[in-house]
């Protein structure tokens, strides 16, 4: 597995903990803060640069010759884990239910549905008239239903790693909270832990095509194997963790937009050839999703 820690550390500190109008107005403080955490950027990018020196080697800037190695490859891709296929024979989800079976069936006291991934959690819910129907993921991680894999960590102290990364990350009305403040990984809610696993194992892609850009490599092949990892996770076929919450609703559609960016960078045309666009795409998506890992922060400090 890659080496994830620093890369999520790279969003927080490149962009700092960047808060919509949602969470929180600009004062002079974060003026400030954000200046300390710029000051810092250095360090961190050199132990960039030593995740990245396999793909740097050998670099030509004007061809488009370099290639990689099935290492760099592997080191390049997002990690996933495999699950079974959610479709039956007859093509259809294995598992269908209405809504009110699913809730009289699975919801736990807490008011929680959730499956395991080794426990089909993709289900066919249908509406009590039988007008509509969707195709729900109840586990806790971003499901590829097409692909049958996961963006799951399986490392507990990642994990952990992950969870502490958002919490760090307060809004400034929240800065003076205690870690007992948050709701643990345990309570956290399907889309919260979905969430948080797919920014931390997200986050060194987002910054290998931060080194490829800046260094005008928009040929190498490690350019389009990045935009090949966007374009899978702002697939239709990447199924988010079902809102469960009041909370998850908004935190839901903040996810949605960010899947869209996702996919408009993979799918982006001509990057070289439209720099300029394809930049300003790229840094918006970032800023994005540092927003995220302070809504996460947000909601996490929040009962339900």
């Amino acid at each position: 597995m890659r080496k994830i820690f620093i890369g999520l550390i790279l969003i927080i500190l490149l962009i700092g903990c960047a808060e919509n109008e949602e969470v929180s107005n600009e004062n002079e403080e974060d003026e400030e803060a954000a200046a300390t955490e710029t000051d810092n950027t250095e360090v961190v990018e050199e132990e960039e640069e030593e995740n990245l020196e396999d793909i740097e080697e050998d670099i030509n800037e004007e061809t488009d010759e370099s290639s990689l190695s099935e290492a760099d490859i592997e080191m390049i891709q997002i990690d996933t884990v495999p699950i079974d296929s959610p479709f039956g024979d007859d093509g259809n989800i294995i598992n269908e239910h209405t809504e009110q079976e699913i809730v009289e069936e699975f919801m736990d006291e807490d008011g929680r549905i959730y499956f395991d991934l080794n426990e089909e959690p993709i289900r066919s819910i249908t509406s009590e008239d039988a007008s509509i129907t969707n195709i729900t993921n109840y586990s806790d991680s971003f499901i590829e239903i097409l692909e049958e894999e996961a963006y799951q960590i399986t490392d507990s102290e990642m994990i952990e790693e992950a969870y502490e990364l958002i919490i760090s990350s307060p809004p400034e009305e929240l800065r003076d909270l205690d870690r007992e403040d948050y709701r643990t990984w345990e309570e956290a809610t399907n889309l919260e832990r979905g969430m948080i696993q797919v920014i931390y194992l997200s986050a060194p892609a987002l910054n290998d095509l931060a080194h490829l850009i800046e260094n005008k490599m928009y040929n190498h092949e490690a350019f389009s194997l990045l935009l090949a990892e966007f374009e899978k996770l702002g697939t239709p076929n990447l199924l988010i963790p079902a809102p469960q919450t009041p909370m998850d609703i908004q935190l839901y559609e903040n996810m949605e937009m960010v899947k869209t960016l996702w996919g408009q960078l993979g799918q982006f045309e001509d990057p070289s050839e439209n720099k300029d666009e394809f930049e300003e795409l790229y840094f918006h998506l970032r800023q994005e999703m540092n927003n995220l890992i302070v809504r996460i922060n947000l909601t996490l400090s929040e009962e339900f």
